[in-house]
């Protein structure tokens, strides 16, 4: 390739070193910091309590989140995953 031809593909390449916002376009998602910490057991039912409560506050898709992060933590604590 000419180097003329090198900047001309510079525009398409896309930058995935960059950091891109999490959430649509004019929506700022603030999800708090936490680490859940624990047994197997111990994370999946920290997690259908975050669920509960990401519910109640009327998130459903953090609620479906944590649902999942909990059925990943039922699997791994019955030896499934």
């Amino acid at each position: 390739m000419s180097p003329s031809s090198t900047r001309a593909n510079r525009g398409s390449q896309q930058n995935f070193k960059t950091a891109r916002p999490h959430g649509t376009a004019g929506q700022s998602v603030t999800r708090p910091a936490f680490r859940v910490n624990g047994s197997a057991q111990q994370k999946h039912a920290q997690w259908l309590t975050r669920a509960v409560e990401a519910e109640r506050s009327g998130d459903a898709v953090e609620a479906e989140l944590c649902r999942q992060h909990a059925e990943h933590w039922f699997r791994v604590s019955r030896g499934q995953d």
